[in-house]
Protein backbone atom coordinates (compact mmCIF):
# COMPACT_ATOMS: atom_id res chain seq x y z
CA UNK A 1 0.00 0.00 0.00
CA UNK A 2 1.06 3.66 -0.47
CA UNK A 3 0.50 6.64 1.92
CA UNK A 4 -2.30 7.82 0.30
CA UNK A 5 -4.65 4.63 0.66
CA UNK A 6 -7.31 5.53 3.23
CA UNK A 7 -5.85 3.96 6.55
CA UNK A 8 -6.84 0.70 7.24
CA UNK A 9 -8.14 1.51 11.18
CA UNK A 10 -10.73 3.41 9.40
CA UNK A 11 -12.36 0.66 7.24
CA UNK A 12 -11.84 -1.26 10.37
CA UNK A 13 -14.29 0.83 12.15
CA UNK A 14 -16.37 1.15 9.54
CA UNK A 15 -17.28 -2.43 9.34
CA UNK A 16 -16.73 -3.32 12.94
CA UNK A 17 -20.25 -5.01 13.77
CA UNK A 18 -20.29 -6.89 10.64
CA UNK A 19 -16.68 -8.77 10.76
CA UNK A 20 -16.51 -9.93 14.32
CA UNK A 21 -17.69 -13.53 13.06
CA UNK A 22 -14.16 -13.35 10.45
CA UNK A 23 -11.11 -14.62 11.02
CA UNK A 24 -8.62 -11.79 12.31
CA UNK A 25 -6.74 -12.52 8.97
CA UNK A 26 -9.66 -12.26 6.89
CA UNK A 27 -10.90 -9.42 8.55
CA UNK A 28 -7.24 -7.33 7.89
CA UNK A 29 -7.11 -8.46 4.26
CA UNK A 30 -10.52 -7.49 3.91
CA UNK A 31 -9.78 -4.03 5.42
CA UNK A 32 -6.88 -3.78 3.23
CA UNK A 33 -8.43 -4.52 -0.22
CA UNK A 34 -11.81 -1.86 0.67
CA UNK A 35 -9.33 0.65 1.91
CA UNK A 36 -7.41 0.64 -1.85
CA UNK A 37 -11.30 0.22 -3.47
CA UNK A 38 -12.29 3.21 -1.64
CA UNK A 39 -9.40 5.39 -2.81
CA UNK A 40 -9.07 4.41 -5.57
CA UNK A 41 -13.34 5.47 -6.17
CA UNK A 42 -13.56 1.96 -7.48
CA UNK A 43 -17.65 1.32 -7.76
CA UNK A 44 -19.50 -1.75 -6.78
CA UNK A 45 -18.81 -4.62 -9.79
CA UNK A 46 -22.64 -4.58 -10.12
CA UNK A 47 -22.23 -1.34 -11.33
CA UNK A 48 -19.55 -1.64 -13.68
CA UNK A 49 -19.68 -2.86 -17.50
CA UNK A 50 -18.18 -6.54 -17.67
CA UNK A 51 -15.24 -4.84 -19.52
CA UNK A 52 -14.65 -2.29 -16.60
CA UNK A 53 -15.08 -5.02 -14.13
CA UNK A 54 -11.98 -6.96 -15.83
CA UNK A 55 -10.09 -3.89 -15.40
CA UNK A 56 -10.94 -4.34 -11.58
CA UNK A 57 -10.25 -7.36 -10.68
CA UNK A 58 -6.31 -6.59 -12.48
CA UNK A 59 -5.79 -3.61 -10.02
CA UNK A 60 -6.32 -6.06 -6.73
CA UNK A 61 -3.16 -7.70 -6.08
CA UNK A 62 -4.92 -10.64 -3.61
CA UNK A 63 -5.85 -12.06 -7.16
CA UNK A 64 -2.29 -12.38 -7.99
CA UNK A 65 -1.77 -15.66 -5.42
CA UNK A 66 0.36 -14.22 -2.54
CA UNK A 67 2.57 -17.54 -1.28
CA UNK A 68 2.01 -19.40 -4.20
CA UNK A 69 4.57 -21.94 -4.79
CA UNK A 70 6.66 -22.48 -7.00
CA UNK A 71 5.90 -25.51 -9.79
CA UNK A 72 8.68 -27.51 -11.82
CA UNK A 73 6.60 -27.51 -15.25
CA UNK A 74 4.35 -25.54 -16.73
CA UNK A 75 3.15 -25.52 -20.51
CA UNK A 76 0.33 -24.63 -22.32
CA UNK A 77 -2.30 -26.01 -25.20
CA UNK A 78 -5.00 -24.45 -27.16
CA UNK A 79 -8.18 -26.75 -27.41
CA UNK A 80 -10.63 -26.00 -29.72
CA UNK A 81 -14.06 -25.28 -27.74
CA UNK A 82 -17.26 -24.12 -28.19
CA UNK A 83 -16.34 -20.77 -28.24
CA UNK A 84 -13.16 -21.49 -30.50
CA UNK A 85 -9.81 -22.02 -29.45
CA UNK A 86 -9.10 -21.62 -25.42
CA UNK A 87 -6.07 -22.09 -23.98
CA UNK A 88 -5.25 -24.83 -21.22
CA UNK A 89 -2.77 -24.76 -18.64
CA UNK A 90 -0.63 -27.73 -17.01
CA UNK A 91 1.00 -27.46 -13.86
CA UNK A 92 2.85 -30.61 -12.89
CA UNK A 93 4.32 -30.60 -9.19
CA UNK A 94 6.86 -33.44 -10.46
CA UNK A 95 4.31 -36.51 -10.08
CA UNK A 96 5.99 -39.11 -12.04
CA UNK A 97 3.77 -40.09 -15.59
CA UNK A 98 1.17 -41.61 -16.20
CA UNK A 99 0.45 -38.76 -13.19
CA UNK A 100 -3.40 -38.44 -11.50
CA UNK A 101 -4.74 -34.96 -12.24
CA UNK A 102 -7.25 -32.47 -11.79
CA UNK A 103 -9.27 -30.53 -14.05
CA UNK A 104 -9.46 -27.06 -12.59
CA UNK A 105 -12.23 -24.25 -13.40
CA UNK A 106 -11.64 -20.90 -12.21
CA UNK A 107 -14.36 -18.52 -10.37
CA UNK A 108 -15.05 -15.01 -11.36
CA UNK A 109 -18.83 -15.19 -12.18
CA UNK A 110 -18.27 -16.78 -15.90
CA UNK A 111 -17.78 -12.61 -16.42
CA UNK A 112 -14.52 -12.34 -15.03
CA UNK A 113 -11.09 -13.92 -14.46
CA UNK A 114 -8.42 -16.28 -16.41
CA UNK A 115 -6.27 -18.72 -15.86
CA UNK A 116 -3.59 -15.80 -15.61
CA UNK A 117 -5.37 -14.84 -12.62
CA UNK A 118 -5.46 -17.60 -11.43
CA UNK A 119 -2.09 -18.85 -10.94
CA UNK A 120 -1.86 -18.52 -7.62
CA UNK A 121 -4.75 -20.82 -7.00
CA UNK A 122 -3.59 -23.36 -9.65
CA UNK A 123 -0.06 -23.34 -8.09
CA UNK A 124 -1.35 -24.01 -4.21
CA UNK A 125 -4.13 -26.76 -5.70
CA UNK A 126 -1.48 -28.54 -7.51
CA UNK A 127 1.24 -28.29 -5.18
CA UNK A 128 -0.60 -29.55 -2.10
CA UNK A 129 -2.52 -32.83 -4.05
CA UNK A 130 0.53 -33.55 -5.34
CA UNK A 131 -1.65 -34.32 -9.09
CA UNK A 132 -1.11 -32.82 -12.18
CA UNK A 133 -3.21 -29.82 -12.89
CA UNK A 134 -4.58 -28.28 -15.74
CA UNK A 135 -6.49 -25.00 -15.77
CA UNK A 136 -8.87 -24.23 -18.29
CA UNK A 137 -8.86 -20.54 -19.95
CA UNK A 138 -13.07 -21.24 -21.22
CA UNK A 139 -14.48 -17.98 -22.19
CA UNK A 140 -16.80 -15.79 -20.24
CA UNK A 141 -20.04 -14.25 -20.06
CA UNK A 142 -22.00 -12.19 -21.43
CA UNK A 143 -20.10 -12.16 -25.20
CA UNK A 144 -20.42 -15.92 -24.42
CA UNK A 145 -23.71 -16.88 -22.20
CA UNK A 146 -24.79 -20.30 -20.91
CA UNK A 147 -24.30 -22.94 -21.79
CA UNK A 148 -20.70 -21.88 -24.02
CA UNK A 149 -18.54 -21.82 -20.87
CA UNK A 150 -20.11 -24.89 -19.82
CA UNK A 151 -19.40 -26.45 -22.95
CA UNK A 152 -15.90 -25.38 -23.31
CA UNK A 153 -14.95 -26.68 -19.91
CA UNK A 154 -16.93 -30.15 -21.07
CA UNK A 155 -14.33 -29.97 -24.20
CA UNK A 156 -11.31 -29.23 -22.33
CA UNK A 157 -12.31 -32.27 -19.88
CA UNK A 158 -12.79 -34.49 -23.19
CA UNK A 159 -9.14 -33.24 -24.56
CA UNK A 160 -7.65 -34.05 -21.50
CA UNK A 161 -9.01 -37.44 -21.27
CA UNK A 162 -8.19 -38.23 -24.87
CA UNK A 163 -5.09 -36.45 -25.22
CA UNK A 164 -3.48 -36.10 -21.75
CA UNK A 165 -1.26 -39.40 -21.44
CA UNK A 166 0.67 -38.67 -25.22
CA UNK A 167 0.54 -34.35 -24.26
CA UNK A 168 0.94 -34.23 -20.30
CA UNK A 169 1.80 -37.63 -19.19
CA UNK A 170 -1.98 -37.92 -17.45
CA UNK A 171 -3.62 -41.26 -16.78
CA UNK A 172 -7.08 -40.89 -18.31
CA UNK A 173 -8.38 -43.20 -15.66
CA UNK A 174 -7.59 -41.40 -12.93
CA UNK A 175 -8.92 -37.81 -13.48
CA UNK A 176 -10.81 -36.03 -10.61
CA UNK A 177 -12.48 -32.11 -11.57
CA UNK A 178 -12.40 -28.79 -9.18
CA UNK A 179 -13.50 -25.62 -9.40
CA UNK A 180 -14.19 -22.70 -6.69
CA UNK A 181 -17.59 -20.01 -7.15
CA UNK A 182 -19.09 -19.80 -10.98
CA UNK A 183 -15.99 -22.93 -11.65
CA UNK A 184 -17.83 -25.31 -9.11
CA UNK A 185 -20.70 -24.44 -10.65
CA UNK A 186 -19.11 -25.31 -14.07
CA UNK A 187 -16.87 -28.38 -12.53
CA UNK A 188 -20.49 -29.96 -11.28
CA UNK A 189 -22.73 -29.17 -14.40
CA UNK A 190 -19.86 -30.79 -16.59
CA UNK A 191 -20.14 -34.02 -14.49
CA UNK A 192 -23.70 -33.59 -15.54
CA UNK A 193 -22.92 -32.83 -18.89
CA UNK A 194 -21.34 -35.80 -18.87
CA UNK A 195 -23.81 -38.50 -17.76
CA UNK A 196 -25.74 -37.53 -20.84
CA UNK A 197 -23.45 -39.34 -22.94
CA UNK A 198 -23.06 -42.49 -20.41
CA UNK A 199 -20.78 -42.78 -17.61
CA UNK A 200 -19.05 -39.89 -16.01
CA UNK A 201 -15.15 -40.58 -16.66
CA UNK A 202 -14.04 -38.38 -13.08
CA UNK A 203 -13.31 -39.86 -10.52
CA UNK A 204 -14.09 -37.14 -8.55
CA UNK A 205 -15.57 -33.12 -7.90
CA UNK A 206 -13.67 -30.70 -5.25
CA UNK A 207 -16.13 -27.89 -5.37
CA UNK A 208 -14.98 -24.65 -3.35
CA UNK A 209 -17.82 -22.18 -2.37
CA UNK A 210 -20.26 -22.82 -5.95
CA UNK A 211 -23.09 -20.96 -7.06
CA UNK A 212 -25.64 -23.59 -7.77
CA UNK A 213 -28.63 -21.87 -8.10
CA UNK A 214 -30.23 -18.60 -9.48
CA UNK A 215 -32.19 -17.72 -6.16
CA UNK A 216 -30.40 -15.27 -4.04
CA UNK A 217 -33.35 -14.63 -1.77
CA UNK A 218 -31.51 -17.34 0.91
CA UNK A 219 -31.03 -17.03 4.73
CA UNK A 220 -26.95 -16.89 3.82
CA UNK A 221 -27.92 -14.57 1.21
CA UNK A 222 -29.58 -11.94 3.63
CA UNK A 223 -27.19 -12.31 6.31
CA UNK A 224 -23.84 -11.94 4.08
CA UNK A 225 -24.94 -10.59 0.90
CA UNK A 226 -24.53 -6.79 2.13
CA UNK A 227 -21.87 -6.28 0.13
CA UNK A 228 -19.40 -5.99 3.75
CA UNK A 229 -18.18 -9.69 2.76
CA UNK A 230 -16.56 -8.75 -0.78
CA UNK A 231 -19.30 -10.18 -2.83
CA UNK A 232 -22.71 -8.91 -2.38
CA UNK A 233 -26.19 -10.28 -3.67
CA UNK A 234 -26.38 -7.83 -5.89
CA UNK A 235 -23.35 -8.71 -7.49
CA UNK A 236 -24.13 -11.83 -7.50
CA UNK A 237 -27.18 -11.20 -9.77
CA UNK A 238 -25.10 -8.90 -11.83
CA UNK A 239 -23.49 -12.04 -12.68
CA UNK A 240 -25.94 -14.42 -12.99
CA UNK A 241 -28.00 -12.13 -15.69
CA UNK A 242 -24.69 -11.83 -17.35
CA UNK A 243 -24.45 -15.56 -17.58
CA UNK A 244 -27.95 -16.53 -17.69
CA UNK A 245 -29.83 -14.45 -19.70
CA UNK A 246 -33.37 -15.77 -19.87
CA UNK A 247 -35.35 -16.92 -17.22
CA UNK A 248 -35.22 -20.13 -18.91
CA UNK A 249 -31.48 -20.17 -18.88
CA UNK A 250 -31.84 -19.72 -15.35
CA UNK A 251 -34.04 -22.92 -14.72
CA UNK A 252 -32.06 -25.04 -16.97
CA UNK A 253 -30.11 -27.46 -14.00
CA UNK A 254 -27.04 -27.21 -16.42
CA UNK A 255 -27.08 -23.61 -15.26
CA UNK A 256 -28.15 -24.48 -11.99
CA UNK A 257 -27.11 -27.26 -10.85
CA UNK A 258 -29.37 -27.67 -7.66
CA UNK A 259 -32.40 -28.21 -10.12
CA UNK A 260 -30.54 -31.43 -11.63
CA UNK A 261 -30.93 -35.03 -10.56
CA UNK A 262 -27.75 -35.58 -9.00
CA UNK A 263 -28.03 -39.46 -9.05
CA UNK A 264 -24.73 -41.02 -10.57
CA UNK A 265 -22.54 -38.37 -9.75
CA UNK A 266 -18.50 -39.44 -9.14
CA UNK A 267 -17.53 -38.50 -5.26
CA UNK A 268 -17.29 -34.86 -3.95
CA UNK A 269 -16.09 -32.72 -1.76
CA UNK A 270 -18.11 -29.60 -0.89
CA UNK A 271 -16.51 -26.62 0.80
CA UNK A 272 -18.34 -23.94 2.10
CA UNK A 273 -17.20 -20.42 3.89
CA UNK A 274 -19.24 -19.55 6.71
CA UNK A 275 -19.86 -15.89 6.03
CA UNK A 276 -20.50 -16.33 1.90
CA UNK A 277 -23.62 -15.33 0.72
CA UNK A 278 -23.70 -18.47 -1.06
CA UNK A 279 -23.27 -20.58 1.91
CA UNK A 280 -26.73 -21.97 1.86
CA UNK A 281 -26.46 -23.50 -2.13
CA UNK A 282 -23.34 -25.85 -0.81
CA UNK A 283 -25.39 -27.31 2.22
CA UNK A 284 -28.39 -27.95 0.19
CA UNK A 285 -26.00 -29.45 -2.77
CA UNK A 286 -24.23 -31.84 -0.13
CA UNK A 287 -27.84 -32.77 1.55
CA UNK A 288 -29.18 -33.12 -1.86
CA UNK A 289 -26.75 -35.35 -3.06
CA UNK A 290 -26.17 -37.72 -0.02
CA UNK A 291 -30.33 -38.03 -0.18
CA UNK A 292 -29.68 -39.78 -3.73
CA UNK A 293 -26.49 -41.85 -2.48
CA UNK A 294 -23.80 -39.97 -3.40
CA UNK A 295 -20.65 -40.01 -1.47
CA UNK A 296 -20.36 -36.40 -0.09
CA UNK A 297 -17.57 -34.73 2.26
CA UNK A 298 -18.93 -31.21 3.49
CA UNK A 299 -16.65 -28.95 4.81
CA UNK A 300 -17.46 -25.77 6.67
CA UNK A 301 -15.02 -23.26 6.18
CA UNK A 302 -15.11 -21.32 9.98
CA UNK A 303 -14.48 -17.51 9.69
CA UNK A 304 -14.16 -17.47 6.16
CA UNK A 305 -15.75 -15.97 2.93
CA UNK A 306 -16.44 -15.97 -0.34
CA UNK A 307 -13.38 -16.13 -2.49
CA UNK A 308 -10.64 -17.06 0.45
CA UNK A 309 -8.85 -19.97 -1.26
CA UNK A 310 -7.63 -16.72 -3.69
CA UNK A 311 -6.74 -15.07 -0.12
CA UNK A 312 -4.86 -17.90 1.54
CA UNK A 313 -1.36 -16.31 1.17
CA UNK A 314 -2.79 -14.34 3.62
CA UNK A 315 -4.95 -16.00 5.31
CA UNK A 316 -2.68 -19.32 7.72
CA UNK A 317 -6.45 -21.28 8.28
CA UNK A 318 -6.67 -21.87 4.52
CA UNK A 319 -3.29 -23.89 3.64
CA UNK A 320 -5.34 -26.88 5.69
CA UNK A 321 -8.17 -26.38 4.10
CA UNK A 322 -6.78 -26.80 0.80
CA UNK A 323 -4.30 -29.98 2.10
CA UNK A 324 -7.64 -31.33 2.72
CA UNK A 325 -8.89 -30.29 -0.54
CA UNK A 326 -5.31 -32.04 -1.63
CA UNK A 327 -6.23 -35.27 0.64
CA UNK A 328 -9.32 -35.70 -0.91
CA UNK A 329 -8.13 -35.54 -5.20
CA UNK A 330 -5.60 -37.94 -4.50
CA UNK A 331 -8.03 -40.38 -2.96
CA UNK A 332 -10.47 -40.66 -5.47
CA UNK A 333 -7.86 -41.07 -8.14
CA UNK A 334 -5.68 -43.43 -6.03
CA UNK A 335 -4.98 -46.55 -8.18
Amino acid sequence: MTENVLPVQKVFAQFADAWKPLDPQVAFVLAVIYSRAITLGIKPINELTPAEAREVVKLMPFYLGAGAPAIPHIEERIVVAASGPIRIRLYDPGTPAPAPAVVFLHGGGWVLCSIDIYDGVARQLAKRSGLRLVSVDYALAPEHPFPVPLDDCVAAVRWVIENGAQEFGIDPERIAIAGDSAGANLALATCLKLRQTGAIPLRGAALMYGCYSADTDTLSCRAYGSGAYLVSKAEMNWYWRNYAQTEEARRDPLAAPLLADLKGLPPLYIAAGECDLLRDDSERLAARARRVGVETEFRMWNGMIHACVNLMGWIDAMGPEVDRIGAFLRRVTAK
